[in-house]
């Protein structure tokens, strides 16, 4: 193995290593045999098997730096998500982050009420927890159930809205979380609020509809501790809300009335507060902006990184006649990442350009990198090529050696070949297919040094004979 000298670059540092076989009898043609390590494996463990019994390929790793800006994404809707996000924490890149979910509530209007001599065992409130992440999970978290004092309408909202809700809870506890960060937990509903509510559900009259029971409870706010440094992520549906425990005399097993968040429209205020950290120059959505030698993202509040491509045309440009073996883009060692406080697991490598947003086809599907070893270009209805959008490729956490990595080799050929036009990527973090948007469910973090944002790419060159 032998490094070899390339001219300078203005717009380009690379490491290129040429790696040549020894002389021998040619034996049936070419071969190379590129291994790269699995999912389950380190993605920096790469290795190279070439046929001894060739000596007509040259194989070449080039190593491309990229580098990255931060945007701020518009319009971040948080309207029925399906999950709240709530509590927060204090960060020195990101700043002071905070949460608070907005439900409407819902019954089952065909369930049996109460009798008016029914006794009340008790009124539980229910969390359904999805995730946790944050600081010091020896210490309990503690969660607060509100009534809203205005109604949720039929609207959207997004993560600077906020609705007034009463300021003393009708339900609160503190949780550990360290052992589980994905459980149920329940605590008893205060006293006052429980009678008031049973007593409104023997009448009967509030419980006939649910418009009369919107007028009796309009809804209801759940609350953290943002100096608790956690963040709670919980599931909107039939297990996060009340459940009413009442008997008649000579029950022996106590009756269930549900009042849940199922099929209720839920949203998501977030307030981060960027003031005095590396990130508070990002005051204006669709911005790309230079936040010095670090750079992140940041799920819930909208901070994404726009990756600069420029450095793939003057690549691609100073080659001819190659075969590209493997490419795989990574991101890492990440500096911000823990047990208790891991990034998003997994990122999609969206098209963008000097709008900073995320370009879309014509039937409005998100344009991406495409997973290795699927087409990344498609036929619209009118017979024109477009960009293919149904395997969007996921750029993974790797917590071991806590780096993302994808290969996209298929990607880099299609630019190469296929004159699929080269873009510049907004990394969204999200898995396709899941319920929801992930990037809006949860508080989800990364900090990375600009100088591990890298291209590293296997190629080869065949002699003529």
């Amino acid at each position: 193995m032998k490094l070899t000298a390339k001219k300078k670059n203005s717009f380009l540092k690379v490491i290129t290593t040429s790696i040549q076989t020894l002389p021998a009898k040619l034996a049936g043609g070419l071969f190379i045999s590129l291994t790269i390590a699995s999912s389950c494996s380190d993605p920096s463990n790469i290795g190279l098997d070439l046929d001894p019994n060739n000596n007509q390929i040259g194989v070449f790793f080039t190593e491309i730096p990229l580098s990255a800006s931060m945007v701020l994404l518009d319009s971040f809707n948080t309207t029925n998500q399906g999950s709240f996000v709530v509590g927060g924490e204090t960060s020195a890149f990101f700043g002071k982050t905070e949460g608070i979910g907005f439900s409407r509530l819902a019954i089952n209007v065909t369930a049996p009420l109460p009798r008016q001599e029914a006794i009340l065992d008790s009124v539980k409130f229910n969390f359904q927890v999805e995730s946790a992440t944050g600081k010091n999970f020896s210490t309990p978290k503690s969660l607060k159930v509100h009534l809203l004092t205005e109604g949720i309408q039929d609207t959207s909202y997004y993560s600077f809205d906020r609705l007034e809700f009463d300021p003393v809870s009708i339900a609160e506890n503190s949780f550990n979380f360290s052992a589980r960060k994905d459980t149920m937990v329940s605590t008893k509903v205060k006293d006052e609020f429980a009678a008031f509510l049973f007593q409104e559900m023997k009448k009967g009259d509030a419980f006939k509809d649910i418009f009369s029971f919107r007028r009796l409870i309009q809804g209801i706010a759940i609350t953290g501790n943002p100096e608790q440094e956690a963040s709670i992520s919980l599931r909107v549906g039939n297990t996060t809300g009340i459940s009413v425990f009442y008997h008649y005399q000579g029950d022996t097993v106590p009756t269930v009335y549900p009042i849940s968040t199922a099929q209720s429209r839920h949203f998501n205020y977030v307030k981060n507060d960027r003031q005095g950290t590396p990130t508070e120059i990002i005051t204006q959505s669709g911005k790309a902006y230079d936040t010095g030698e670090k750079v992140g993202s940041k799920s819930g509040v909208g901070l994404v990184l726009k990756i600069d491509t420029s450095p793939i045309d003057a690549f691609l440009d100073s080659i001819t006649n190659v075969t590209f073996n493997d490419i795989s883009f990574e991101i890492g060692p990440l500096e911000s990442a823990s047990a208790d406080n891991l990034p998003p697991t997994f990122m999609v490598m969206n098209f963008t350009n000097e709008t900073n947003r995320v370009l879309t086809r014509f039937d409005g599907e998100p344009l991406s990198i495409q997973a290795d070893g699927q087409a990344q270009q498609g036929v619209d209805p009118n017979g024109n090529i477009v960009p293919a959008v149904l395997a969007p490729a996921l750029l993974a956490y790797f917590s071991e050696s806590k780096v993302y990595n994808q290969r996209i080799t298929s990607y880099i050929n299609s630019v190469y070949r296929s004159n699929l036009q080269r873009n510049d990527w907004i990394l969204y973090p999200n898995s396709p297919g899941t319920a929801g948007d992930d990037f809006k469910k949860s508080f989800k973090e990364f900090v990375v040094n600009k100088n591990n944002i890298k291209l590293k790419i296997y190629y080869s060159k065949i002699r003529a004979l």
